[in-house]
């Protein structure tokens, strides 16, 4: 039996213009050190503003002006902090948290061309923002944050052409500071966005991106669920592939989830196909990708949850349901798909 727990009232939402879905990969929900005891809880890093005036400052859709920092306490979500973000950031913030604990959100200033960012220490509170010593570029969007096993992180964004000719850089901090960008095109599209990643597979420094790729001008556009590959160990721009095959009369047209699997180098991806499915692929250590072996209609986003040995594919249902088909890793031979379709789903309820 789940259990719903309100969390806040003031999540960025504008009726019309945008809503609580934007970035759903940006990583907020976090598990670091609690606030006043020891032990660890989840926190939640939320784009934060009020929906009426009277409540505080407004929801902007141009301006993502403030954070929200929560902690699950005792089954509860406690407010802890709220901190006003510099600059003009107008998408969402990524987060993530640092092998110290820390929390570290990271947003694009559209106006300053730079990139901010803020540290949230979970027993001392916020520690300021700053911006990094990188220019972003012109038309500078999509940003995305992760850290590596090896607890490197990682902050990337998309320079977007209409028409063709996107880029798309990565700065990595190692533990010394940020390096970088690693800058690049992506291969003719417009952009690469809303990127999931997961590190491994080939090497241990090794990373794929599953990303949306687009082309065209607007409002013509075409969208494509595409991969891309990059390594932590050198300085070369990620490589871009469309490499996903879409199953019969339809199209992969975005992303939902990566994640590879340390124990054997296999990486499984979740695409969205544009008829609103989520289509399941993976590829073996240093081989190549399947085609879509699995696929859940009417899949209102699916992600991956690991726990305890067990991949569990999780997604959302149009008569607001949750489903999951929970795989055993143990039992699963390294180099071969999952064979979802034999795995019961389960109604989370």
């Amino acid at each position: 039996m789940a259990t719903l727990r309100p969390l806040s009232l003031r999540h960025r939402f504008i009726d019309g213009a945008m809503f609580g879905g934007w970035g759903p990969h940006l990583g907020h929900l976090l598990r670091t050190d609690k606030s006043n005891d020891v032990g660890s809880t989840l926190w939640f890093v939320d784009d934060y503003c009020a929906q009426n005036v009277a409540d505080g400052l407004q929801c902007n859709v141009n301006d993502d002006h403030s954070l929200g920092y929560f902690e699950l306490d005792g089954g509860v979500w406690t407010e802890r902090q709220v901190i006003s973000l510099p600059g003009t950031v107008q998408q969402n913030t990524a987060s993530l948290v640092a092998d110290d604990g820390t929390l570290y959100s990271y947003g694009l200033d559209v106006a300053g061309g730079v990139i901010h960012q803020c540290s949230y220490a979970p027993k001392a509170g916020p520690e300021g923002c700053s911006a990094l010593p990188f220019s972003t570029g012109a038309n500078a969007n999509y940003i995305g944050a992760a850290i590596s096993p090896q607890g490197y992180r990682l902050v990337w964004w998309t320079q977007v052409m209409d028409g063709g000719g996107g880029a798309f850089h990565y700065i990595i901090d190692y533990g010394g500071g940020f390096n970088g960008p690693r800058s690049g095109g992506v291969d003719g599209y417009n952009d690469a966005s809303y990127v999931n990643i997961a590190f491994g597979g080939t090497s241990a420094n090794a990373f794929t991106m599953h990303v949306q790729l687009v082309s065209g001008v607007a409002p013509n556009w075409s969208f494509f669920g595409a991969v891309g590959y990059g390594d932590m160990s050198d300085t070369s721009p990620v490589a871009w592939s469309n490499a996903l095959a879409p199953p019969a009369n339809t199209a992969v047209s975005s992303t939902n989830d990566v994640w590879t699997d340390a124990a054997t180098g296999d990486t499984h991806l979740l695409a969205r196909l544009e008829s609103g499915a989520a289509a399941y692929y993976h590829r073996p250590a240093g081989g190549a990708w399947s085609a879509a072996s699995f696929v859940q209609p009417a899949a209102y986003r699916a992600r991956w949850v690991v726990v305890a040995g067990r991949l569990a594919m999780v997604y959302g249902q149009p008569n607001d349901e949750l489903q999951v088909r929970i795989a055993d890793l143990a039992s699963q031979s390294a180099g071969v798909p999952i064979d979802w379709e034999a795995l019961s789903p389960e109604t989370v309820t």
